[in-house]
């Protein structure tokens, strides 16, 4: 799991910004949004254009890396610095063991460097086109690197997963079974990612979590579906993705749907998979479409029922900000500091009382990451 992530000349973020993802000493939610010391999550809160969403591009960025996505370091430089380097780093920790990668990347000349350390012993090692693994008495050397590939990522195909090394393993599994979801993704439309998981393992178990999740819709796949007297088909030679309400069981096909449905609908299998299995879930703009109520039941469902996964978010809805949902240390504030770039600050960090109100206590301006607007009055 991810317990820390530094960003430096990323983004908005000039100098090296710390991300803690440990929990702190608060016992509120303990039992479900935490995991050994590590948080399921968190929320990146804050005014507009204040690094919410860049903070959540440093995680995405590594997991677009692994997976091979083109994620390029020109495109996360901050561009107002002259300093041409950029640089991530991430802690995790997997089975007692904790495992630092650090990435750099020189954007004038392209020479990328990368280290991980396994409990403070180095065990992967680059400087442009030339690598070191070391695996126990092992030692592979690499030097004809691509330039646009991590070398993590190269070790992992031509070793097969680090057979021999279960640290990184945990690492690799870790990053490839995490999703990216943007709010405002088109796809969720035509329903893709529900329609491809649909196709390829059937609706049941998607149905049992909805059944478990309280929702008033049930999920077909096929050419057509009926219900209520009402049939609804598509052609014999195409397939989609059906709602119906088990209370008034009409058949939608998902094009129709509101867009709420439509983007939670989509938002299942990504979800699904990350409880079921360990990884990251993140999400750009969480709640777009959605009702604060069911924005709240996904996160509290998530914390409840995944056990070593995390599912990090930005989202402008501050009914998140409640001790029932989210910990004061799962609360990230975000402030834009001109020519300091942007800064982050845990809610935590400013030690409310577990039984305060911190929703109405940020409203009221006693944390950071408040925009302010000069008050229209009504002439």
């Amino acid at each position: 799991m991810l317990t820390k992530m530094y960003l430096t000349n990323f983004l908005s973020f000039v100098d090296r910004t710390e991300f803690d993802f440990t929990a702190s000493k608060y016992s509120i939610l303990e039992e479900t949004n935490v995991y050994e010391g590590i948080l399921k999550g968190a929320l990146f809160a804050g005014a507009n254009a204040a690094g919410k969403s860049n903070a959540l591009r440093g995680i995405s960025f590594l997991i677009n890396l692994i997976n091979g996505e083109g994620a390029r370091f020109n495109d996360y430089r901050c561009i107002f610095t002259s300093n041409p380097i950029v640089t991530v780093e991430y802690e995790f920790r997997f089975n007692v063991k904790t495992l630092f990668y650090k990435i750099e990347c020189n954007v004038k000349n392209g020479s990328i460097s990368e280290e991980v350390l396994i409990d403070s012993i180095s065990v992967l090692k680059r400087n442009g086109n030339a690598g070191e693994l070391r695996i126990g008495e092992s030692i592979t050397i690499d030097d004809k690197l691509d330039a646009n590939t991590l070398f993590l990522r190269t070790a992992s195909f031509n070793t097969g997963r680090f057979p021999q090394e279960p640290t990184l393993r945990a690492l690799m599994e870790y990053l490839q079974n995490s999703y990216v979801i943007d709010g405002y993704h088109k796809d969720a439309l035509f329903g893709d990612t529900i329609s491809k998981y649909a196709e390829e393992n059937g609706v049941e178990n998607i149905n049992k979590y909805l059944e478990d999740f309280h929702y008033d819709f049930v999920v077909e796949y096929g050419s057509e579906s009926e219900g209520a007297g009402v049939k609804v088909s598509v052609g014999s030679d195409n397939k989609m993705v059906f709602l119906k309400r088990k209370s008034f069981p009409i058949p939608n096909a998902i094009v129709r749907e509101s867009q709420g449905n439509q983007v939670f609908a989509d938002m299942l299998p990504d979800l699904i998979c990350v409880i079921e299995k360990p990884g990251m879930f993140v999400i750009d703009e969480f709640g777009n479409s959605l009702h604060n109520r069911l924005a709240e039941r996904i996160i509290k469902f998530f914390m409840e029922k995944a056990s070593n996964s995390q599912m990090f978010v930005t989202s402008h809805d501050t009914n998140l900000f409640s001790n029932s949902i989210l910990r004061p240390d799962q609360i990230n504030l975000l402030t834009f500091m001109d020519a300091k770039g942007s800064c982050v600050k845990r809610i935590s960090q400013f030690k409310p009382r577990e039984a305060q109100n911190v929703e109405k206590m940020y409203l009221g301006g006693m944390f950071e990451g408040l925009p302010s607007y000069e008050e229209v009055q009504d002439r």
